[in-house]
């Protein structure tokens, strides 16, 4: 993260860099995050956990449709960027 004035005070070589390793960062954080959460899995189920898959969220997501009626509005743009991930 960087304040606009900083982030204009560097050169565009620069600036190209810092994108550049900050997506390799993103990616590199997502990968080690699927790592972490298979071995979490792996662990509860070896401790005895039993893992239900969700095939079909349509009724979880028809439970919760209230929610999203009374606080959908307020959050539209954050809703449209967890969706799109």
């Amino acid at each position: 993260m960087f304040s606009k004035k900083a982030w204009t005070a560097l050169s565009s070589e620069d600036q190209g860099l810092l994108k550049k390793f900050a997506r390799e960062a993103q990616l590199e954080e997502r990968d080690s995050g699927k790592k972490y959460e298979q071995q979490a899995m792996e662990k509860a189920k070896a401790a005895g956990c039993e893992i239900t898959e969700i095939a079909d969220k349509a009724p979880f997501q028809n439970a919760v449709k209230p929610v999203w009626d009374k606080y959908g509005p307020k959050y539209q743009d954050m809703i449209k960027r967890i969706q799109t991930i």
